[in-house]
């Protein structure tokens, strides 16, 4: 592309790279992906975090997406679906 811009579609997150990120937020966070549609820039994915205890839903997602917002910005990401919860939501 002009003036040295990369295409998005050369930057592209694989599923372990997405969940590797996701699981950087915190230490003890688990994440799981789904590619929704096979073209790896559209994104689902529900995330356990300990961060996440005692914060409202709106908050936690905020988390998420400041991590994520660089490579929304970028394209890298088009869409990503998240559920997220405190492990005390979750049964074990």
């Amino acid at each position: 592309m002009a003036g040295g811009v990369t295409s998005p579609t050369h930057m592209l997150l694989t599923a372990n790279q997405l969940k590797s990120k996701l699981e950087s937020l915190a230490p003890g966070t688990r994440a799981e992906v789904t590619d929704l549609t096979g073209t790896q820039d559209h994104w689902q994915a529900t995330i356990i975090s300990p961060v996440f205890e005692g914060r409202m839903m709106i908050e936690q997602h905020r988390l998420v997406m400041q991590l994520m917002q660089a490579d929304i910005d970028s394209g890298v990401v088009h869409a990503l679906s998240i559920r997220t919860f405190a492990p005390s939501q979750v049964r074990q």
